[in-house]
């Protein structure tokens, strides 16, 4: 199993994934009080105070966790494996899009006169990284895929 370079992207992408859960999306700059924003909420830094609740980014990359995970032990099922490795990659996307729309949605949401600025941080850039590392797991699988059609052609 670990032998395999496909393995390591979807493992590489699943630690990535994980990380998420731990990172600031977010972090948005109104009347010079700082708000930062996770998977979970919109909160002002100083007090802790609540201002956005969502679950839905936590429901998003819950997914991707799982997926990854199951095509990651699906290796005895290259066929499975691709269809699972692509249905990720799909997932994986629309984590990335959701968490661009959400935060720009809780902004807008929060001010109605004022201007915020927001700077995304490194835990939204990192829901880039897993999509190489889907893209090419799917890629790996593919030629393991052939190498194996074409030695059970030469039997």
């Amino acid at each position: 199993m670990w032998q395999r370079i496909q393995t390591l992207f979807l493992f590489i992408a699943l630690v990535l994934n994980i990380a998420i859960f731990w990172l600031d999306l977010a972090n948005v700059s109104l009347d010079g009080v700082l708000h930062s924003f996770n998977l979970y909420k919109l909160q002002v830094a100083d007090t802790g105070e609540v201002l956005y609740s969502t679950i839905v980014l936590a429901i998003l990359c819950s997914i991707c966790l799982t997926l990854c995970g199951v095509t990651l032990v699906m290796f005895k099922r290259r066929q499975v494996q691709i269809k699972l490795a692509k249905l990720l990659l799909l997932v994986q996307v629309g984590f990335l899009v959701a968490i661009f729309f959400i935060v720009d949605g809780a902004v807008t949401g929060l001010t109605e006169v004022n201007a915020a600025t927001v700077e995304y941080y490194i835990g939204s850039y990192l829901a880039l990284i897993p999509l190489i590392f889907i893209f090419l797991a799917i890629k790996s699988i593919k030629k393991d895929e052939a190498l194996v059609r074409a030695a059970d052609r030469i039997r």
